[in-house]
């Protein structure tokens, strides 16, 4: 059983708008052989055995709730449909994660209180290793992915939020960050979709657009991934940490390339090491209080407002995990994209798990 840390703020985040599940997908030269797939599934597992995990809860001797993952000695589920299973159901095997395949297509479908992208991306190496392997060569190079029957250091296992915190962090100060326009307020307001709301601020762009946004600033939230920063490159955790990218009037009067040294300028002061180091710390002592909470449902109720709140911060989100660099297998892949779920569509939302469990408990 281990206690979880870091997971704690996507669980208590996860909502039905907000899931926190995402989609990766493999498009392949050739048709899928479901049967390698699940043998190539198999032995990726073996190679993560600390995602072999299922969500619990568990009280402390003062009655408080607190969640755990148990060991999940049941196969990673592989299903023949391009519809994902519910993840941490009966139709996942109570994984937090799946596989899926169909056509030329393979997928995997994760909850982020498990892993970020960085750490899917290691995943997909290692099946597509094994599945190219069987599939296609047998001799193919293994080089810069991590495969079965590897020596597993303890550092893939460490949170890095159970460590230590630095006794001296010195966060360079940063401007303060103008009020942002509302991305999806205004997409609503005016009977749009994010598809054509965005194609529209395309073509206004293009056009150069209209002042009357001030001081309104299209703010783009970046997400980082702070893994060298906490020293801890090989952990699975989900480790992701956020920049804050104002496209303020006073930039948006400038030229091209000024606005890209503008950019570049509050990507390094924000990216700077005690700056990354204090978000992250900052964020696990919001954790740690409402950790204080002696409920599931106190907690997640106390979470509810974040998901308004971060629209304050940013008008949308761009996350980019860098190349993916799949190794000799990635000249049978023809495209690699990602999905996200959204509302109740696509991958189901792992509220319905949450107060599941804390309907459970509730019952005793």
């Amino acid at each position: 059983m281990k206690r979880l840390y870091i997971e704690r703020f996507y669980l208590n985040r996860a909502d039905g708008e907000y899931p926190m599940t995402v989609r990766i997908i493999l498009q392949m030269k050739d048709g899928v052989d479901g049967h390698l797939l699940e043998e190539a599934v198999a032995a990726t597992r073996t190679r993560y055995p600390y995602l072999c995990v299922k969500l619990g809860v568990v009280r402390d001797a003062d009655g408080s709730e607190h969640y755990v993952y148990h060991d999940n000695p049941r196969p990673w589920k592989v299903t023949d449909s391009r519809q994902p299973v519910c993840l941490c159901s009966e139709e996942a095997n109570e994984h937090l994660m799946a596989f899926a395949w169909w056509d030329d297509c393979m997928a995997l479908d994760f909850f982020h209180a498990l892993i970020d992208g960085t750490a899917a991306y290691r995943i997909l190496r290692t099946l597509l290793y094994e599945y190219c392997r069987r599939r296609y060569d047998c001799g193919l190079d293994s080089a810069g992915v991590w495969v079965a029957g590897d020596i597993i250091d303890e550092a893939e296992w460490t949170d890095p939020a159970t460590g230590p915190r630095p006794t001296s962090i010195h966060p360079q100060q940063l401007p303060e960050r103008p009020k942002v326009i509302n991305l999806m307020k205004r997409v609503r307001a005016c009977g749009a979709t994010p598809t054509s709301f965005l194609s529209l601020l395309l073509a206004r762009a293009i056009a150069r657009l209209h002042p009357e946004s001030a001081p309104l600033a299209p703010t783009v939230t970046v997400a980082v991934d702070l893994r060298h920063t906490l020293g801890t490159d090989a952990a699975h955790h989900s480790q992701v940490g956020g920049l804050f990218l104002s496209f303020g009037q006073d930039i948006q009067g400038e030229n091209f390339e000024a606005q890209v040294a503008a950019f570049r300028k509050m990507v390094k002061e924000q990216t700077y090491p005690d700056n990354l180091l204090d978000y992250f710390w900052q964020t696990q002592g919001r954790m740690d209080r409402v950790e204080a909470l002696p409920t599931l449902e106190a907690r997640y109720q106390a979470f509810a407002p974040t998901n308004q709140l971060s629209q304050q911060y940013g008008s949308c989100m761009f996350s980019y995990v860098g190349k993916a660099r799949l190794g000799a297998a990635e000249q049978y892949v023809r495209e690699m994209r990602t999905e996200t779920a959204v509302s109740c569509s696509g991958l189901r939302p792992m509220s319905i798990l949450i107060h599941s469990l804390t309907s459970c408990i509730s019952r005793g």
